[in-house]
């Protein structure tokens, strides 16, 4: 389903459940959460991750004009993965002011160096920042947003049962992580969206994991 204006809640309704509404999305996150050596984390973005946060964001500016509505849709609603591409939420984890100081800008030179593996394919380096790429050259930042464009075949792989490996290849920052066997089971259900592409290469049975 398409977030539009007509499928947000009012803010009366969303006030109601607000609270169980948090505690399932932070089950929801952490089930979609990968750390990345010592520092990284990503939490790779969907539709009811991001719904949530425009609702959040129109609860506390009590927002309620479909104007001001559709402003908040269109920040946030292409962070969306559309089958053919992963998204994620990179965060740098530095928790201690002095070593956020020393280590962030190199750290943001190392989010452009995020990737995804699988066997037999072609290495996918992620887009950082899509609408500022060099933004850490000035501004360096604990947070960027990350988009993996799979090609139809590392996709089809995925859909068929591949495993995927998450790495970082800057030479300060060389770290590894096979993405747990709970986490790709829900990111292949986000390539699942345009699966009548694939010609019959992915199998009912897949779909009705």
């Amino acid at each position: 389903m398409n977030i539009t204006v007509g499928t947000l809640m009012s803010l009366q309704s969303y006030s109601l459940g607000r609270r169980a509404r948090k505690q399932q999305l932070i089950r929801h996150r952490r089930e979609r959460s990968v750390a990345l050596g010592p520092c990284m984390r990503l939490q790779f973005e969907d539709e009811q991750i991001i719904r949530y946060q425009i609702q959040e964001v129109l609860h506390v500016e009590r927002l309620a004009h479909p104007d001001a509505v559709q402003h908040e849709i269109d920040t946030y609603a292409h962070l969306v993965p559309d089958g053919s591409n992963w998204t994620a939420t990179l965060m740098i984890e530095l928790p201690d002011a002095g070593e956020r100081r020393r280590e962030l800008p190199l750290l943001n030179e190392a989010a452009h160096a995020v990737y995804v593996d699988v066997p037999r394919h072609a290495r996918v380096v992620a887009q950082a920042n899509e609408d500022q790429p060099d933004r850490h050259l000035t501004r360096p930042s604990a947070v960027h947003f990350l988009r993996f464009q799979l090609p139809e075949s590392l996709r089809a792989a995925l859909l068929g049962g591949a495993p995927a490996t998450l790495g970082c290849a800057h030479c300060q920052y060389e770290f590894r992580r096979v993405i747990p066997t709970a986490t790709i089971e829900r990111l292949r259900r986000d390539l699942m969206v345009g699966t009548h592409k694939l010609d019959g290469v992915v199998s009912s049975a897949l779909l009705d994991r």
